[in-house]
């Protein structure tokens, strides 16, 4: 069987485009980008991605992109607030991040565009919502990574877990340790760490992200720790820990000052209720100097070559190595597919 072709794109009721656009302008469009690319010049990239939740697989995307024009690639930056029929059509190739929050004629289009008009696409992965939990569209996910030319995932854990669900289906793949701007998060010599203090930083602590966790911890080593907690929901947090003697709740800070953050402290602690792709505040306070505190439903301690976890085998230099060198290999391995599916065709 083809790779993909288990589910029938009909089975979407996927309107056709747009007519104020054209399916006649839609194609010529197309003919000109497919000729464009193949005079050896690089492809003209559409990064497609939803902003409305503002987190960690943003500020990944941010470092990516970063990477990609430094190589020499050119970018239009598709969220539900840019979206441009025409700036899409003219792209040579798109990646496919999350895509949830778009408009349904935003969303449809893009269906169209990888469907219908046979537009390359890599689609990059940030959680698992496309195969598990209440937003799962297990059926749209058989299509997204069977029919792109590659498939991103950000931990081993991550990719098995969608390989229990797809098969096959997501080669070829390839696996992006945390994507984290290393000139901003590195250890700092001005800043006096504190060894017994313990950071938490979370977009938002609730259950799922560890809160019960968190507290049975905080409560355990009330003679040993002092913790830093930064989440959004701060109000809500402070009222249960305010208790606890050793422990302080703050709203978020800025990216630019986290490193400060992690730098104070001599753990970073993250321990999730629910199954997490990665775990971007771990490498975060790893990349700082900091010591993990973490459990099993954490993606990022199956890179079983960052001995995560174990301090007399964890190389801080080889890690940082691998964040620094991974969004460049990303980048090979993007542009690699891209020009096999040229050729093939």
């Amino acid at each position: 069987m083809e790779k993909g072709l288990a589910v029938a794109v009909s089975s979407f009721d996927t309107p056709p485009i747009d007519d104020k656009f054209g399916e006649d302008k839609t194609r010529k469009a197309l003919e000109r980008s497919t000729s464009r690319t193949r005079v050896g010049l690089y492809p003209l990239i559409g990064w497609i991605q939803d902003t409305i939740k503002y987190g960690g697989a943003e500020l990944s995307n941010q470092t990516v992109v970063e990477a990609g024009r430094k190589l020499g690639f050119d970018f239009y930056v598709c969220n539900p607030r840019t979206f441009d029929r025409r700036k899409l059509v003219e792209c040579e190739l798109l990646i496919v991040n999350n895509f949830f929050f778009f408009e349904p004629a935003q969303f449809h289009f893009i269906l169209d565009l990888i469907f219908e008009y046979k537009k390359p696409y890599v689609k990059y992965e940030h959680d698992h919502r496309e195969i598990m939990g209440a937003e799962s569209r297990v059926k749209l996910a058989r299509l997204l990574f069977g029919r792109s030319i590659l498939n991103i995932f950000i931990s081993p854990f991550h990719e098995e877990n969608h390989r229990s669900f797809l098969g096959d289906l997501i080669d070829p793949m390839f696996i992006l340790p945390p994507a984290i701007d290393t000139s901003l998060f590195k250890i700092l010599k001005t800043i006096e760490r504190n060894p017994d203090k313990v950071v938490n930083v979370t977009g938002r602590l609730y259950e799922s992200k560890g809160f019960r966790h968190v507290l049975q911890f905080a409560l355990s080593k009330q003679k040993e720790f002092t913790f830093e907690i930064y989440t959004k929901n701060y109000k809500d947090v402070k009222d249960v820990f305010s208790k606890l003697k050793n422990v302080k709740v703050f709203p978020p800070v800025d990216n630019e000052y986290l490193p400060k953050v992690y730098n104070s402290a001599g753990y970073s602690l993250h321990l999730p209720h629910a199954y997490e792709a990665c775990g971007r505040t771990i490498a975060e306070g790893l990349l700082c100097g900091c010591k993990p505190i973490v459990n099993k439903n954490l993606g990022i301690i199956s890179f079983k070559e960052f001995h995560i976890g174990d301090q007399k085998r964890f190389n801080y230099n080889r890690f940082r190595k691998a964040i620094e060198q991974g969004v460049f290999s990303f980048w090979k391995a993007v542009e690699l597919a891209f020009y096999n599916r040229l050729n093939n065709n």
